[in-house]
């Protein structure tokens, strides 16, 4: 399943569809953090006067956890609640796929398509995961409140700091892929498209790829 998805990824990364993703994530930033939109992010935090969302900290316990829905209120919580199931879902899955296309658009013009670092690609869709299961955690300890989970806080409070831990090492590792590109130079359009030729599916590639891979396989069953 990850081969096919890291395929998939490699074949169709491009610069219209990273632009697609990157206008979706600076839309969705905006609508979180610049309105005042009732489960924005200023809302929020006039609901709980001034206590900064768990999201936006790096350091928080179940203290903090129960301070914060206490001041919140019933409003603030429900606003909260609202946040992290529709605009802090669609965020996450939509920045790690941006990151993702990207990642493998540059590698897949600086590695051979069947390199081990490929899998570099898919290591932006993990922080995504990381950060919707935070958001998760952090719903159920709401829907629970006033009763305390307090375990689960602290495991949305791990996984934030995971989160923030991706963040930083995906724009470096991104960097260093778009230095190297730039240092290296394009590579040729052939050679491009010979590596979009390797990367389709058999039941799509044209016959002499196709007729390729049967003969290889043929000399492989024969030996």
């Amino acid at each position: 399943m990850f081969t096919r998805l890291l395929s998939y990824i490699q074949r169709t990364a491009s610069w219209p569809v990273i632009a697609g993703l990157l206008s979706a994530v600076g839309v969705l930033a905006f609508i979180m953090n610049g309105t005042d939109l009732p489960f924005s992010t200023p809302t929020i935090e006039e609901h709980s006067g001034g206590l900064r969302i768990l999201d936006m900290r790096f350091f928080y316990g179940s203290e903090d956890v129960n301070r914060l829905f206490e001041a919140l209120g019933t409003d603030g919580r429900r606003a909260y609640l609202t946040l992290h199931l529709i605009p802090d879902v669609l965020f996450p899955i939509s920045y790690s796929l941006a990151f993702s296309f990207a990642s493998a658009w540059f590698l897949v013009r600086l590695l051979p398509v069947d390199h081990p670092l490929q899998w570099l690609s898919l290591t932006p869709l993990l922080a995504g995961a990381v950060d919707i299961l935070e958001n998760l955690c952090l719903v159920v300890v709401n829907l629970s409140y006033p009763s305390r989970i307090d375990w689960l806080s602290e495991v949305a409070s791990i996984l934030t700091k995971i989160k923030f831990g991706f963040m930083p090492i995906g724009a470096v590792l991104l960097g260093i892929m778009a230095v190297l590109w730039f240092v290296r130079g394009r590579p040729s359009s052939q050679a491009l498209e010979d590596t979009k030729q390797h990367l389709l599916p058999e039941s799509e590639a044209p016959a002499t790829v196709a007729g390729v891979r049967s003969q290889s396989r043929s000399t492989t069953t024969g030996a």
